[in-house]
């Protein structure tokens, strides 16, 4: 695709819609990006989308549309996923014409706990978000003759720094470390915990869109694969991130916190937990729960392209957080008690 290409980016604010945005601008073109709130400049539209008509400047059809916005978050109910990311794909398809390069991005946890994306039973999936992805995957399939579909696992920052846009998620984690939300990790410790820079997928964006639109439906999953950084080492990469700061900056070190297989966990230490914990620590308990699934992966993803090597990225992601985060990094974990 050469410039100036017509090319919308929704979730143009996102941790990696952003990254796609400054990756197209640098490979010459112009895009249009569009978020809930708008952003700076001209070249930014606010579009709730789904929830409203679009504004006239977005209209179609697009030469290439980048479909980046959703909502992460795992503990939405079943409707309000359904709402934040299949919705508003619809809304987005609309915009796309027959000749539109249109470029999906997705998870590499879409495929939930068979493997596929082909179940549209909830009981398929880990959660709401996994189901609702796995939803859009297929409505893709569906209303595109050819489309790029790109998965990858957790995001961490750019590789040079670490910065990215919008901290959530993953980011919880180093909170609780710090303000002693979590008295253990609940994972398994050899398990293994894949990532991916942003410059990771906003770079292999630009390659597709370089390349021109698939004759059919073409899948990439980004991702280490086997070459993961196991559970054990990547929250050892996190303590000594968090650790180096806190050092910087007078702040007490943080322990080593101990690990617990999630069937350790949920059938012997929480069932005797549960009847002594205050109500604040059953809410962060309840919280990491969610995590436990992704803390206890042991068999690598089906990469499709394997990134370079990810613990500087990591430890420069937490470093970056703990800069821009400076209160919570600064917490001093109490001891639980009953």
């Amino acid at each position: 695709m050469t410039a100036p290409a017509r090319i919308l980016v929704t979730g143009a604010t996102g941790a990696v819609g952003s990254a796609v945005m400054r990756a197209l601008r640098a490979a010459g073109h112009t895009p249009h990006g569009v978020s809930r709130r708008g952003g700076e400049g001209t070249g930014h539209s606010a579009w709730h989308i789904g929830a409203e008509d679009p504004p006239p400047e977005l209209r179609g059809p697009w030469d290439a549309v980048v479909h980046c916005a959703a909502d992460t978050r795992w503990n939405l109910p079943d409707e309000e996923a359904e709402g934040a990311n299949v919705v508003p794909l619809r809304a987005v398809l609309a915009l796309a014409g027959p000749g539109t390069h249109f470029v999906h991005l997705s998870s590499s946890f879409v495929t939930g706990l068979e493997g596929d994306i082909t179940s549209p039973s909830r009981d398929a999936y880990r959660n709401s978000y996994e189901w609702s992805k796995a939803h859009a995957e297929r409505i893709v399939h569906a209303e595109r003759d050819g489309a790029d579909i790109v998965r990858f696992p957790i995001v961490m920052g750019a590789r040079a720094d670490g910065a990215l846009d919008r901290y959530s998620g993953f980011f919880w984690l180093p909170a609780a470390m710090c303000n002693g939300a979590v008295p253990a990790l609940v994972a398994e410790e050899k398990g293994l915990l894949d990532m991916v820079s942003t410059d990771d997928v906003a770079g292999h964006v630009a390659r597709l869109l370089a390349s021109g639109p698939p004759d059919g439906h073409r899948l990439s999953v980004l991702g280490r694969g086997d070459g993961a950084q196991r559970v054990g080492d990547a929250f050892d990469t996190v303590l000594e991130a968090l650790n180096d700061w806190r050092a910087e900056h007078d702040v007490t070190p943080l322990d080593r916190l101990p690990y617990v297989t999630p069937q350790q966990w949920n059938r012997f230490y929480l069932p005797f937990a549960e009847e002594y914990l205050d109500r604040a620590q059953l809410l962060k308990v309840t919280a990491f729960r969610a995590y436990q699934g992704y803390l206890s992966v042991t068999d690598p993803f089906d990469i499709t392209v394997q990134v370079p090597d990810t613990r500087d990225v990591l430890y420069r992601s937490i470093r970056r957080w703990a800069e821009t985060h400076e209160a919570s990094a600064r917490r001093v974990p109490r001891p639980w008690r009953a």
